[in-house]
């Protein structure tokens, strides 16, 4: 005969809910306090336990367990609309089978005795260690592994419409975040957006496009002549930068007139920015023509 403690099984579950509930705030970027965190892994809990009860075999099918997730996400999260809600569930779905695959990996490795009997988690003699274990391998999984999935799978949610005003005229363009990307003016501290010269074209004055028709954007000699005699100069400046295969190289940037980037179906004016001008493509599949940085998203 097999033996099986409800506050046993209902602190197992508690436990797991709370690790799955708190990935799911971390992956989101919810404010939710951690009190309702554990609220909705109680709920979560309660209803394992119930699994387990005899006279509840109903509660093991389908509709029940969706309405359960449903009912402890309402419960941990601020949610502030049903795409906000989506984007929780999806990634509450996601916890659960990454850690439920490394819990039962290491168990077939160990030979532990983890079981789930009508959707309720439970462990034979209790062996924490694998729970733990499992918990850690998921938080090493999050914090190294899931930033490279994320750029991966949702790289087209990381691009962003902006657009520049300069002297009367305004283009826009697709601009995509690059997490890595810290390029400020060293003596302002002002961010830079980087943009491509054939997108820009139509906004720079005649002695500024010819430097990159030319190709001389990197030749300070000759910038600095062609500046001397122009009316903008003070509206430009040269910003050094990194990239593959150049130790250092030298970015032609203007400040615009205005600046303005949408997020969220929304329009938001950018505060301090300067446009960096790179004569090359930025993109291999022209997804985009231009770079921002994540202190440039409102």
């Amino acid at each position: 005969m097999e033996y099986r403690y409800l506050d046993v099984i209902w602190l197992d579950n508690l436990f797991l809910n709370f690790i799955l509930n708190w990935i799911t705030r971390k992956l989101s970027g919810n404010a939710s306090p951690m009190w309702r965190l554990w609220c909705s892994a109680g709920v979560g809990a309660v209803y394992a336990v119930f699994l387990i009860l005899p006279g509840f075999p109903i509660l093991s099918r389908f509709p029940f367990k969706v309405l359960l997730s449903l009912a402890m996400l309402a419960i941990g999260f601020r949610i502030s609309g049903f795409r906000d809600f989506m984007k929780l569930f999806g990634l509450f779905y996601g916890a659960t089978f990454l850690l439920g695959g490394t819990a039962f990996g290491i168990y077939y490795f160990c030979n532990a005795g983890i079981t789930v009997t009508n959707g309720a988690f439970f462990i034979r003699d209790f062996p924490l260690t694998i729970v733990i274990f499992s918990v850690v391998c998921v938080i090493v999984l999050y914090r190294w592994l899931w930033p490279l999935l994320r750029l991966r799978l949702n790289r087209h949610q990381l691009i962003y419409p902006v657009e520049v005003g300069f002297d009367g005229e305004s283009i826009g363009t697709d601009a995509f975040l690059d997490t890595g990307n810290e390029l400020t003016d060293p003596i302002s501290g002002i961010p830079v957006m980087v943009v491509e010269f054939k997108q820009i074209q139509t906004l720079l004055p005649p002695e500024i496009e010819r430097i990159f028709q030319e190709g001389r954007e990197e030749n300070l000699e000759y910038i600095t002549r062609v500046m001397a005699d122009s009316r903008w100069i003070s509206r430009f400046r040269m910003v050094p930068y990194h990239t593959l295969g150049h130790s250092e190289s030298l970015l032609l940037a203007f400040r615009p007139d205005r600046a303005r980037i949408q997020a969220d179906g929304t329009w938001t004016e950018i505060g301090e920015v300067l446009i960096g001008i790179r004569n090359q493509r930025l993109s291999g599949s022209e997804e985009y023509h231009a770079l921002i940085q994540p202190q440039i998203i409102p």
